[in-house]
């Protein structure tokens, strides 16, 4: 259940990996400000589930400490399903009280209410919306799809993706570089990311596309050998993006479309484009004894008590991992101090 048996040795290394980042003031590629956003790693739960459990992409809330997490898996273990958890999480020095179980979920049916048949999907992200859920998928069949709530996710319709996302033999989503993560901001509004470039543009130039009555579109720039793995809004114009690379080396970014060229319509980039500004405030680089896992997607928790004479408020940072029905299903939480 808990990390915390390491003691202090383990809890001052990841205060020491703790990055401070800003929201204002922001020149291209990094961020400054003087209220800082620090982001401090708590503990690690380990999630037990039902046999069809596992491979788990995505995770959002969707009540107090309740989340529902998507699998990437259609057909190997089950159909597609998401499933739905109670996380015993208090801040401050409990951190989880005891290991979250799976109490419900349900499956996730296709075009024509029909469930995907096997090989059809791989899910990579789900959030919660005002009328379901939105999922995404990536791999050799991409879409977003709107779903109905409850334990059959009845299909609602796709959202189209623009000219230049369309896959084909030399353009558009690139399998493993294609969708990845779904986010959805305080209006309502759904924005994906795609883990590296399309086809036609340079393999470090992600897209983040927010959809609407005119889509906006920015450039979020990976680091070399890293792909984002995930996206989590913030507000309507900052996120939070998990970037993965080899052995597992894995980091959060704070990142902002203010200041980044709006690249909608264009149909390649050349790399030269300015992208969102982002800076670290979390690197597993710094913190080699956390068992990480194959983090995978983020989720926010409960705000804390708000104290109004501090400057920041903190709020509950939840990570889960995709074991690929190899190991353990874990999760990592976080506590994120930000600026009010």
């Amino acid at each position: 259940m808990s990390l915390r048996s390491w003691g202090a040795t383990v809890v001052s290394a990841l205060l020491g990996t703790s990055v401070l980042l800003g929201i204002s003031g922001m020149s291209a590629g990094t961020a400054h400000s003087a209220t800082p956003i620090i982001a401090r790693y708590t503990d690690t739960a380990y999630v037990s589930g039902v046999p069809t459990f596992g491979a788990i992409s995505g995770i959002d809330r969707i009540g107090a400490n309740r989340f529902a997490m998507i699998s990437t898996d259609v057909g190997r273990g089950g159909p597609a399903r998401f499933f739905t958890s109670q996380f015993s999480y208090t801040s401050g020095a409990a951190g989880f009280t005891s290991n979250p179980g799976i109490d419900g979920g349900g499956v996730l049916l296709g075009p024509g209410n029909i469930p995907p048949l096997p090989g059809s999907a791989q899910y990579e992200g789900i959030r919660a919306t005002s009328g379901g859920y939105v999922v995404v998928s990536g791999g050799d069949h991409q879409f977003v799809r709107l779903q109905s709530a409850g334990p059959v996710a009845t299909y609602i319709r796709d959202l189209g993706l623009p000219a230049a996302w369309r896959p084909s033999k030399k353009s558009g989503l690139a399998g493993q570089r294609g969708l990845t993560g779904v986010a959805v901001g305080p209006r309502g509004q759904i924005s994906v990311i795609t883990a590296g470039g399309l086809r036609q543009d340079p393999a470090t130039s992600a897209r983040l596309l927010t959809f609407g009555k005119t889509n906006s579109e920015f450039v979020y720039r990976t680091d070399p050998g890293k792909s984002a793995a995930d996206v989590l809004a913030v507000n309507n114009t900052d996120f939070l993006v998990l970037e993965r690379g080899k052995g597992r080396s894995t980091a959060i970014y704070w990142a902002t479309t203010r200041g980044a060229d709006q690249v909608g319509g264009r149909a390649n980039l050349s790399g030269a484009e300015k992208p969102m500004p982002k800076q670290s405030i979390f690197n597993t680089d710094g913190t080699p004894r956390l068992s990480t896992g194959n983090m995978s997607s983020m989720a926010w928790g409960n705000w804390q008590p708000d104290l109004p004479w501090q400057d920041f408020r903190t709020r509950t940072l939840f990570v889960v991992t995709n074991n690929a029905f190899a190991g353990p299903t874990r999760v990592h939480s976080f506590e994120v101090q930000l600026p009010r």
